[in-house]
Protein backbone atom coordinates (compact mmCIF):
# COMPACT_ATOMS: atom_id res chain seq x y z
CA UNK A 1 0.00 0.00 0.00
CA UNK A 2 1.41 3.54 -1.14
CA UNK A 3 1.46 6.66 1.00
CA UNK A 4 -1.26 8.60 1.45
CA UNK A 5 -2.29 11.70 -0.93
CA UNK A 6 -1.91 14.58 1.08
CA UNK A 7 -5.22 16.38 1.18
CA UNK A 8 -6.38 19.54 -0.25
CA UNK A 9 -7.41 22.29 1.12
CA UNK A 10 -9.85 24.01 -1.24
CA UNK A 11 -8.88 27.60 0.23
CA UNK A 12 -5.51 26.98 -0.99
CA UNK A 13 -7.10 26.73 -4.47
CA UNK A 14 -6.91 30.01 -6.25
CA UNK A 15 -10.19 31.55 -7.58
CA UNK A 16 -10.01 30.30 -11.08
CA UNK A 17 -12.08 32.57 -13.68
CA UNK A 18 -13.08 31.65 -17.57
CA UNK A 19 -11.85 33.40 -20.18
CA UNK A 20 -15.18 36.11 -20.64
CA UNK A 21 -15.74 39.55 -20.97
CA UNK A 22 -17.06 39.74 -17.48
CA UNK A 23 -13.59 38.94 -15.95
CA UNK A 24 -12.03 41.70 -18.42
CA UNK A 25 -14.77 44.15 -17.15
CA UNK A 26 -14.23 43.08 -13.60
CA UNK A 27 -10.60 43.37 -14.02
CA UNK A 28 -11.04 47.13 -15.89
CA UNK A 29 -13.29 47.87 -13.02
CA UNK A 30 -10.78 47.38 -10.33
CA UNK A 31 -8.04 47.98 -12.42
CA UNK A 32 -6.53 44.77 -11.70
CA UNK A 33 -3.84 42.31 -14.10
CA UNK A 34 -4.51 38.99 -15.27
CA UNK A 35 -2.58 35.90 -14.08
CA UNK A 36 -3.50 33.47 -17.05
CA UNK A 37 -2.92 29.29 -16.85
CA UNK A 38 -2.96 26.95 -19.68
CA UNK A 39 -2.30 24.48 -17.86
CA UNK A 40 -0.73 20.82 -19.24
CA UNK A 41 -2.89 18.35 -20.74
CA UNK A 42 -2.98 16.43 -17.32
CA UNK A 43 -3.17 19.01 -14.65
CA UNK A 44 -5.90 19.10 -12.69
CA UNK A 45 -7.10 22.00 -9.80
CA UNK A 46 -4.42 21.14 -7.82
CA UNK A 47 -1.90 21.70 -10.33
CA UNK A 48 -0.93 25.01 -9.39
CA UNK A 49 -1.93 25.91 -6.27
CA UNK A 50 -1.18 26.98 -2.48
CA UNK A 51 -2.34 29.48 -0.23
CA UNK A 52 -0.17 32.46 -1.03
CA UNK A 53 -1.91 32.09 -4.71
CA UNK A 54 -5.37 31.63 -3.33
CA UNK A 55 -4.92 35.01 -1.66
CA UNK A 56 -3.61 36.69 -4.97
CA UNK A 57 -6.58 35.82 -6.84
CA UNK A 58 -8.63 37.48 -3.94
CA UNK A 59 -7.29 41.03 -4.37
CA UNK A 60 -3.99 41.78 -6.86
CA UNK A 61 -5.10 39.95 -9.95
CA UNK A 62 -8.13 38.04 -11.67
CA UNK A 63 -7.19 34.59 -12.28
CA UNK A 64 -7.98 33.11 -15.34
CA UNK A 65 -7.45 29.58 -16.58
CA UNK A 66 -8.21 28.61 -20.05
CA UNK A 67 -9.08 25.08 -20.70
CA UNK A 68 -6.30 22.45 -22.02
CA UNK A 69 -6.80 22.73 -26.18
CA UNK A 70 -3.48 21.48 -28.30
CA UNK A 71 -5.33 23.03 -31.44
CA UNK A 72 -3.09 25.31 -32.93
CA UNK A 73 -4.39 25.53 -36.58
CA UNK A 74 -5.16 29.04 -37.79
CA UNK A 75 -8.28 30.52 -37.50
CA UNK A 76 -10.95 30.11 -40.09
CA UNK A 77 -11.97 33.99 -39.95
CA UNK A 78 -10.72 36.68 -41.93
CA UNK A 79 -8.20 38.83 -40.32
CA UNK A 80 -8.21 42.48 -39.92
CA UNK A 81 -5.99 44.91 -39.80
CA UNK A 82 -7.21 45.61 -36.45
CA UNK A 83 -6.12 43.82 -33.19
CA UNK A 84 -8.45 42.30 -31.28
CA UNK A 85 -8.47 40.32 -28.05
CA UNK A 86 -6.34 37.22 -27.89
CA UNK A 87 -8.27 36.13 -24.15
CA UNK A 88 -11.80 36.42 -25.97
CA UNK A 89 -11.12 35.16 -29.50
CA UNK A 90 -12.03 30.94 -30.45
CA UNK A 91 -8.47 29.70 -29.50
CA UNK A 92 -6.18 31.74 -26.87
CA UNK A 93 -4.03 28.60 -26.63
CA UNK A 94 -2.89 29.41 -30.13
CA UNK A 95 -3.42 33.35 -30.46
CA UNK A 96 -0.94 33.60 -27.05
CA UNK A 97 1.39 30.97 -29.31
CA UNK A 98 1.54 28.55 -26.29
CA UNK A 99 3.46 25.64 -26.61
CA UNK A 100 1.11 22.15 -26.84
CA UNK A 101 1.52 20.34 -23.66
CA UNK A 102 3.47 22.06 -21.82
CA UNK A 103 1.93 24.39 -18.59
CA UNK A 104 1.96 28.36 -19.41
CA UNK A 105 1.46 31.30 -17.20
CA UNK A 106 0.84 34.91 -18.45
CA UNK A 107 0.90 38.24 -16.51
CA UNK A 108 -1.17 40.37 -18.52
CA UNK A 109 -3.33 44.01 -18.01
CA UNK A 110 -6.37 44.17 -17.35
CA UNK A 111 -7.49 43.67 -21.54
CA UNK A 112 -5.59 40.89 -21.76
CA UNK A 113 -2.18 42.23 -23.49
CA UNK A 114 0.97 40.07 -21.86
CA UNK A 115 4.03 41.50 -20.51
CA UNK A 116 5.10 38.57 -18.63
CA UNK A 117 5.15 34.35 -19.74
CA UNK A 118 6.63 31.98 -17.53
CA UNK A 119 7.31 28.63 -19.32
CA UNK A 120 6.39 26.55 -15.90
CA UNK A 121 3.94 28.05 -12.87
CA UNK A 122 5.72 30.16 -11.06
CA UNK A 123 6.11 30.26 -7.09
CA UNK A 124 4.26 32.88 -5.35
CA UNK A 125 7.14 35.45 -5.27
CA UNK A 126 7.98 35.65 -8.84
CA UNK A 127 4.57 35.71 -9.82
CA UNK A 128 3.71 38.96 -7.36
CA UNK A 129 6.79 40.50 -8.72
CA UNK A 130 5.52 40.36 -12.16
CA UNK A 131 1.57 41.51 -11.22
CA UNK A 132 3.28 44.54 -9.51
CA UNK A 133 5.30 45.69 -12.28
CA UNK A 134 2.39 44.89 -14.69
CA UNK A 135 1.21 48.94 -14.28
CA UNK A 136 4.34 50.62 -15.34
CA UNK A 137 4.80 48.41 -17.88
CA UNK A 138 1.16 49.41 -19.44
CA UNK A 139 2.36 53.47 -18.69
CA UNK A 140 4.99 52.41 -21.26
CA UNK A 141 2.71 51.13 -24.23
CA UNK A 142 0.45 54.28 -23.50
CA UNK A 143 3.32 56.79 -23.84
CA UNK A 144 4.37 54.38 -27.31
CA UNK A 145 1.22 54.09 -28.44
CA UNK A 146 0.15 57.82 -27.76
CA UNK A 147 3.36 58.80 -29.57
CA UNK A 148 2.55 56.91 -32.51
CA UNK A 149 -1.17 58.03 -32.51
CA UNK A 150 -0.12 61.65 -32.50
CA UNK A 151 1.70 60.72 -35.57
CA UNK A 152 -0.83 59.66 -37.57
CA UNK A 153 -3.63 62.84 -36.23
CA UNK A 154 -0.75 65.15 -37.66
CA UNK A 155 -0.51 63.40 -41.23
CA UNK A 156 -4.07 62.91 -41.63
CA UNK A 157 -4.30 66.91 -40.72
CA UNK A 158 -1.99 67.27 -43.39
CA UNK A 159 -4.19 64.91 -45.49
CA UNK A 160 -1.09 62.46 -46.18
CA UNK A 161 -3.38 59.35 -45.91
CA UNK A 162 -0.04 57.44 -47.02
CA UNK A 163 2.15 58.78 -43.68
CA UNK A 164 -1.28 58.27 -41.78
CA UNK A 165 -1.74 54.46 -42.74
CA UNK A 166 1.61 54.02 -42.25
CA UNK A 167 1.72 55.35 -38.58
CA UNK A 168 -1.84 53.47 -38.05
CA UNK A 169 -0.36 49.78 -38.81
CA UNK A 170 2.91 50.76 -36.41
CA UNK A 171 0.43 50.90 -33.56
CA UNK A 172 -1.87 48.07 -34.63
CA UNK A 173 1.57 45.93 -35.36
CA UNK A 174 2.20 46.37 -31.50
CA UNK A 175 -1.17 44.08 -31.00
CA UNK A 176 -2.08 45.94 -27.81
CA UNK A 177 -6.34 45.90 -27.46
CA UNK A 178 -8.68 48.44 -25.07
CA UNK A 179 -6.75 51.05 -24.31
CA UNK A 180 -7.39 54.70 -24.64
CA UNK A 181 -4.58 55.47 -27.49
CA UNK A 182 -5.00 52.41 -29.55
CA UNK A 183 -8.92 53.09 -29.75
CA UNK A 184 -8.32 56.21 -30.88
CA UNK A 185 -6.22 54.87 -33.58
CA UNK A 186 -8.53 52.56 -34.11
CA UNK A 187 -11.24 55.59 -34.86
CA UNK A 188 -8.76 57.36 -37.30
CA UNK A 189 -8.47 54.21 -38.93
CA UNK A 190 -12.38 53.69 -39.63
CA UNK A 191 -12.36 57.67 -40.28
CA UNK A 192 -9.19 56.77 -43.35
CA UNK A 193 -11.29 53.86 -44.40
CA UNK A 194 -14.05 56.10 -44.92
CA UNK A 195 -12.97 58.86 -46.80
CA UNK A 196 -10.89 56.94 -48.95
CA UNK A 197 -13.75 54.71 -49.91
CA UNK A 198 -15.34 58.41 -50.93
CA UNK A 199 -12.63 58.37 -53.25
CA UNK A 200 -12.63 54.93 -54.97
CA UNK A 201 -16.06 55.93 -55.28
CA UNK A 202 -15.37 59.10 -57.10
CA UNK A 203 -13.15 57.22 -59.80
CA UNK A 204 -15.20 54.80 -60.32
CA UNK A 205 -17.68 56.71 -61.69
CA UNK A 206 -15.40 58.86 -63.48
CA UNK A 207 -13.37 56.09 -65.20
CA UNK A 208 -10.95 56.27 -67.83
CA UNK A 209 -7.17 55.37 -67.41
CA UNK A 210 -6.13 57.69 -65.39
CA UNK A 211 -8.85 56.44 -62.81
CA UNK A 212 -7.57 53.59 -63.25
CA UNK A 213 -3.85 54.19 -62.95
CA UNK A 214 -4.58 56.17 -59.30
CA UNK A 215 -6.94 53.08 -58.33
CA UNK A 216 -4.05 50.45 -58.96
CA UNK A 217 -1.67 52.70 -57.01
CA UNK A 218 -3.85 52.56 -53.95
CA UNK A 219 -4.57 49.17 -54.43
CA UNK A 220 -0.90 48.71 -53.83
CA UNK A 221 -1.23 51.16 -50.55
CA UNK A 222 -4.33 49.94 -48.68
CA UNK A 223 -3.43 46.38 -49.19
CA UNK A 224 -4.67 44.13 -46.33
CA UNK A 225 -6.58 47.09 -45.29
CA UNK A 226 -10.81 47.43 -45.04
CA UNK A 227 -11.16 49.43 -48.38
CA UNK A 228 -9.08 46.97 -50.29
CA UNK A 229 -12.29 44.71 -51.52
CA UNK A 230 -13.42 48.30 -53.05
CA UNK A 231 -10.49 49.15 -54.75
CA UNK A 232 -10.17 45.63 -56.57
CA UNK A 233 -14.22 45.88 -57.62
CA UNK A 234 -13.71 49.60 -58.59
CA UNK A 235 -10.90 48.84 -61.10
CA UNK A 236 -12.60 45.30 -61.86
CA UNK A 237 -15.68 47.96 -63.11
CA UNK A 238 -13.96 50.02 -65.12
CA UNK A 239 -12.75 47.36 -67.22
CA UNK A 240 -16.06 46.28 -68.36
Amino acid sequence: MGPARPSINPADIPGWQTPSSKALETAAAQNLPLVIYFPGESDGDASWMGRELAEMAKKDAIFIRIPYNADREKSVFDESLIPTSKLLSDNPSRDYKVPVGKATVLVADSWGNEYFRFATPPKHPDLKGAVDKVSDKVDGTNKKLQKTYDSAKAAWEKKDATATLAAIRKNFKEGVVGVAPQEETIRLYHELMDSVRSDVKGLAEKGGADADKQLKSMKNTYKGTAVAKDIDEAISGLKK
